[in-house]
């Protein structure tokens, strides 16, 4: 991601996802990574930009704190957090590094490693067998905002109908408290059997 930025001087976004399962967008079920540079920042990061112009606790608020209020933490690292996200089209979870402002390659090894670990548990816990999108978000190196990085895996389990696309009303099966449950409880099948980080503490 920083090799893009540097490479290209046109760059100013650098798109980072991974896809797996052919109904995640990847042709057979591989990982099919990809990061991609984009001269533009796009309109979704434009207006992640103006709220936190406006709103600097912006991701704090309405991210981890918010997930906790709700009941929606699903395990945490001293230096990341995961929780069920709300709003998605697809189930989801996100997860995000506690420091606003570094950009990925800005992080410590410590930082690295627990987001690392997050992230790998929560894959252990999706499984195979649930098609997803990994998406990762950063904050545009051009801009000086408090943006964690942050990552969001999306269970494509479902299959847009018709109105969705007209009204961007989406319909799922699995809510956020159903999807943070689900989970948890995986996830601490992992930890007695000794397959997660000791970084990773579930939630209660």
């Amino acid at each position: 991601m920083r090799a893009l930025y540097a490479d290209n001087e046109f760059a100013r976004y650098v798109s980072a996802f991974q896809n797996w399962g052919n109904r995640a967008g990847a042709s057979f079920d591989h990982l099919h990574k990809q990061l991609v540079a984009i001269d533009e920042l796009g309109v979704q990061i434009e207006r992640e930009c103006a709220r936190a112009r406006q709103e600097p606790d912006l991701y704090a608020r309405w991210g981890a704190a918010y997930a906790a209020e709700q009941g929606l933490v699903v395990a945490s690292t001293p230096s990341a957090v995961a929780f069920a996200g709300v709003g998605h089209q697809y189930p989801s979870i996100e997860i995000h590094s506690r420091d606003p402002r570094s950009l990925p390659w800005e992080l410590g090894e410590a930082q690295v490693s627990d987001f690392a670990d997050l992230l790998h548990a929560c894959h252990a816990a999706t499984g195979v067998e649930v098609p997803s999108n990994e998406e990762w978000h950063h904050r545009p190196p051009s801009l000086d905002l408090p943006m964690p990085l942050r990552a969001v895996i999306k269970w494509r389990v479902s299959t847009l109908a018709g109105f969705e696309g007209g009204t961007k009303i989406y319909v799922t099966t699995l809510d956020p408290r159903a999807l943070r449950d689900r989970v948890v409880r995986r996830m601490r099948e992992l930890a007695e059997s000794g397959d997660l980080s000791p970084s990773v503490v579930v939630a209660d």
